[in-house]
């Protein structure tokens, strides 16, 4: 999990030291409206532009679509958020703490039935 995460970020580090980051940005800043992708944190969508595509989504986004995933398409990493549930004396009064990050993989494309 965590050389998921390192190579995630390591990716990102390559392209300042190319100075090839100004576009990668520029895309990931102005994402496509009314996707998965365009409500994912800044530094997910720079993974998402620096993995080649625009538009990415887990299995299951992809199969709402209609779409299904073929045996070895492509994937990257991004980090989603962990959250634990803490249970407090009052039963409705949970509340969900940030524990750290998870390394994700989610997927380039889907094909259409």
């Amino acid at each position: 999990m965590f050389e998921k995460a390192r190579q995630a970020l390591q990716s990102i580090l390559t392209r300042f030291e190319t100075c090839d980051i100004p576009e990668v940005i520029a895309y990931s800043t102005f994402s496509i409206p009314n996707i998965p992708s365009a409500s994912w944190p800044l530094l997910n969508r720079i993974l998402m532009v620096i993995a080649g595509t625009q538009n990415a989504r887990g299995f299951r986004q992809w199969m709402e679509l209609g779409r299904h995933v073929q045996k070895g398409s492509n994937a990257f990493t991004i980090l989603a958020p962990r959250f634990v549930k803490k249970e407090s004396e009052n039963a409705e009064d949970e509340k969900r703490i940030l524990t750290g990050l998870l390394a994700v993989s989610v997927l380039l494309t889907g094909s259409q039935q």
